[in-house]
């Protein structure tokens, strides 16, 4: 039996003011996915919380990614 068949089952047996809240519920939470999916259409990566974390320092980002890998060649 699947998933919705359960659903199916049990919601048969509630009253139907039951029955009304169920689907109140089913419409809240397809909201709430609806917005969560737009919020992650919409982000850009700017808004991410690691956006400009180099900002603050004094280091060259690109100049320690390179010491970084020539640091990984002399080991490999």
């Amino acid at each position: 039996m699947s998933q919705m068949d359960k659903i199916q089952q049990q919601l048969r047996q509630l009253p139907l003011e039951k029955q009304s809240e169920v689907l109140d519920f089913v419409t809240f939470l397809q909201q709430q996915v609806t917005t969560a999916q737009q919020r992650l259409k919409h982000r850009s990566l700017r808004q991410h919380p690691a956006f400009g974390s180099w900002r603050e320092r004094k280091v060259d980002a690109l100049d320690y990614q390179r010491t970084l890998r020539s640091e990984w060649d002399l080991r490999a």
